[in-house]
């Protein structure tokens, strides 16, 4: 059995930048339309971007290290699982690529950042 930990931080002032810039072309870039649409639905849409785009940082960094390379935004899901807490779920192709492997998630966020921990387990 290997495991592996991904972690991210993210500055939410930098995001809001991009946002600025970008409007709804980067947050699209970045997250799946119902991802969006979650995100929209929270009282702080930017707290809820920067902390899907450090989870999907910090999964990316620990399926890396399991030797799974190549992922898109797109290829990472954060959903909401069962209790409320968040989960992931990848794509058709990030499934096939990480057969075997298990995700967990936290994310936290205050005013200023967004952090995220992924701890991802092959068990085959």
């Amino acid at each position: 059995m290997e495991f592996s930990v991904g972690t991210d931080i993210v500055e939410i002032e930098r995001i809001r930048g991009s946002v600025a810039r970008w409007g709804q072309r980067f947050s699209l870039r970045v997250l799946t339309n119902s991802e969006y649409d979650y995100c929209l639905s929270k009282a702080n849409f930017l707290q809820s971007l920067a902390g899907r785009i450090a989870c999907k940082e910090a999964v990316y960094k620990a399926l890396y290290q399991l030797g799974i390379s190549g992922l898109s935004w797109q290829d990472i899901v954060v959903e909401i699982g069962d209790g409320r807490a968040p989960s992931v779920r990848l794509s058709e192709r990030a499934s096939k690529a990480a057969s075997g492997i298990q995700i967990a998630i936290s994310i936290s966020h205050n005013d200023k950042q967004a952090i995220a921990v992924a701890h991802a387990i092959r068990t085959e």
